[in-house]
């Protein structure tokens, strides 16, 4: 009987919890394994518990041939991790660090130039999941003629792309190299009411705390003081620890997280 390997599995001991084959692999500087389990179709961008990409990992040891390899297979430098670090942040190599900067700066300007893109054509499906990445391109790009994306749904008279944006923190009154703003360049009555009615409101990401009982299966039910913090979930056994971020017991990247009442 033929027998079908999840390539994707992630590991269930202490010592591997939650870390795919590609995070060992790369973690200990395994470049053939890499390359097979890349070839065979290894999720590259793969979390890990603590929100580590196999990128993170390999430029966490400082290997710069996984790291180059891992890009070649269309790895994002741009992911952060559970502790809002990208891969260039969790590196002492120099050299891979200024490697991934660079490749930073080129992921995200290609996901400026697909936002843009998608704004220009009304593509709001693809605009929609744009913005909602863990790690968005920046609402108020611009191309070549200083058109933000909000220009660009505004001539064009896309609405519902026009209105995502401006909830995902879109200036109106941004100008142009022409000195217009998008209602200057708005198509259509209900385009230009959707512009002068729409009153956003920004909001800070609020860091939550407090006191929470958790359940152990060796342990019982044990009292911990937990902070929710850029989409991870980190728990201490008293608050000072919370405050001076030391440690801390344990961690879980809510990148997947379900909530039930």
């Amino acid at each position: 009987n033929e027998v079908i390997a999840d390539i994707n599995c992630k590991g269930r001991s202490k010592s591997n919890l939650g870390w795919t084959p590609l995070h060992l692999a790369c973690y200990f500087g395994h470049r053939q394994v890499v390359q097979d389990l890349l070839k065979a179709g290894a999720e590259v961008n793969v979390l890990n518990d603590m929100g580590d990409t196999p990128l993170h990992r390999a430029a966490f040891t400082g290997r710069k041939e996984l790291v180059m390899l891992l890009l070649e297979y269309n790895a994002d430098a741009t992911v952060v991790n559970g502790s809002g670090q990208t891969a260039k942040e969790v590196t002492y190599d120099k050299e891979i660090r200024n490697m991934l900067e660079a490749v930073e700066r080129t992921q995200q300007r290609k996901l400026e130039e697909e936002l843009l893109a998608a704004a220009r054509e009304g593509r709001t499906a693809e605009l929609i999941a744009l913005l909602n990445r863990p790690n968005p391109p920046d609402v108020n790009c611009s191309d070549q003629l200083g058109n933000t994306p909000l220009h660009c749904a505004a001539y064009r008279a896309h609405k519902q792309c026009a209105l995502k944006l401006l909830k995902s923190g879109a200036d109106p009154n941004l100008k142009n190299k022409n000195d217009q703003k998008p209602l200057d360049l708005a198509q259509g009555a209900e385009m230009k009411h959707i512009l002068i009615s729409n009153k956003v409101v920004y909001k800070v990401l609020k860091r939550y705390e407090g006191p929470l009982w958790k359940s152990s299966r060796f342990f019982g039910w044990r009292l911990f003081w937990v902070v929710l913090e850029h989409g991870v979930l980190s728990w201490y056994r008293k608050q000072p620890d919370a405050v001076r971020n030391i440690y801390r017991q344990g961690c879980k990247h809510l990148t997947q997280a379900v909530c039930t009442v």
